[in-house]
């Protein structure tokens, strides 16, 4: 296969940000087609970007028989119908995070990833920065030990996404924070830390701030065109959760769109032979040599365009044949650990056994 021709269904922001202008980057990949129910965005977004085909229905982007792939890029309540029905049409699909709210979800979508043969990644793109790269293979080369105990986040001080909006109405985004940016920061560390079986779940959720809501500013608004927000926000602005593993293994987990704290993106990660702790500062590497304590500090190289890597692989996947870096069971358990701190969090913060969901 020479040139991938691509269609990307859902034209807003991750869309116009992210998605197209990877895919235009790319060697080797033709974008033909775009699809949104938003006709103003559509003709906004096909004419500023070049694309020659756009349908408001996205079922007649799927019916195009020379697309081979397709870019998942809309609303969360959307992922798993828009997913199963490019697969069921014999698309690749590169999904947006969440893949999917619910457990039971993500086996649906990947069960008819199997039945059909064609590629589905999901777009867990923080596993494709630099310093996620390094951290990898230096835990895969076993410089770390056993990992046992992680804790990280995602957090913001002021900055609650399209508010008003999908990303703030229960019915179709099915949570706030921890379902919008809680997730990169969680699927980054399960896979960091291997994907181990995780056995509970506590949680707990907090609107703090529903009566004092500022736009965040994301979407860009030069990418809301047509948009019409009723004024719903029905969601956390802050969201953690504390999971447990089958290995022993433990972590806790917090996003945040609005508080009264200051904004980073973190993970201090303890293993018995090392430990690292990243946030906007850096990486640092915690270790010991002869009977010192070392710290280390990677000079990671230059940060790559995340989005164009994970194109890149998503393109390579479909050309060698290769399972995508985001395998089918990190997929179900990142869903179903999400899952479990909301139904935690809605029963007063009880337990949940992830064996129950």
């Amino acid at each position: 296969m020479e040139t991938i021709r691509v269609g990307v269904i859902g034209a807003g922001g991750i869309a116009q940000r992210s998605h197209i202008p990877a895919y235009l980057n790319t060697p080797g990949v033709e974008l033909v087609a775009v699809a949104d129910i938003n006709e103003k965005k559509l003709n906004y977004v096909a004419d500023k970007f070049g694309i020659p085909r756009k349908f408001t229905n996205y079922h007649d982007l799927l019916e195009q028989a020379d697309i081979d792939a397709v870019s998942v890029c809309t609303p969360n309540y959307l992922h798993k119908e828009m997913s199963v029905n490019a697969l069921k049409a014999g698309k690749n699909v590169l999904c947006e995070k969440p893949v999917a709210v619910r457990g039971a979800d993500a086996r649906e979508i990947l069960e008819a990833a199997e039945a059909s043969g064609k590629v589905f990644m999901g777009a867990m793109v923080q596993r494709f920065r630099s310093a996620s790269q390094v951290l990898k293979r230096f835990i895969d080369d076993g410089k770390f030990g056993d990992i046992y105990y992680v804790k990280g986040g995602f957090i913001r001080r002021r900055g609650i996404p399209g508010l008003g909006g999908w990303f703030t109405t229960k019915e179709k985004s099915f949570g706030g924070c921890m379902l919008d940016i809680g997730v990169h920061a969680l699927d980054r560390i399960y896979w960091l830390m291997g994907a181990p079986e995780p056995v509970s779940v506590s949680g707990a959720t907090f609107q703090a701030f529903k009566d004092d809501a500022i736009d965040g500013g994301w979407p860009p608004l030069e990418t809301r065109v047509g948009d019409v927000y009723p004024g719903i926000n029905d969601v956390e602005d802050l969201a953690s959760g504390y999971i447990t593993f089958a290995n022993g293994a433990a972590l806790f987990i917090e996003s945040s769109w609005a508080g009264n704290c200051e904004t980073t993106y973190y993970m201090q990660l303890l293993g018995t032979k090392a430990g690292a702790l990243q946030d906007p500062r850096g990486l640092k590497v915690f270790g010991e040599d002869s009977g010192e304590l070392l710290d280390i500090e990677p000079q990671i190289a230059t940060e790559v365009n995340a989005f164009e890597a994970e194109i890149a692989h998503f393109m390579d996947c479909i050309r060698s044949g290769k399972q995508p870096i985001t395998k089918p069971h990190e997929i179900i358990n990142v869903a179903k650990i999400i899952e479990g701190i909301y139904k935690s969090a809605e029963n007063g913060g009880k337990q949940v056994m992830l064996a129950d969901l």
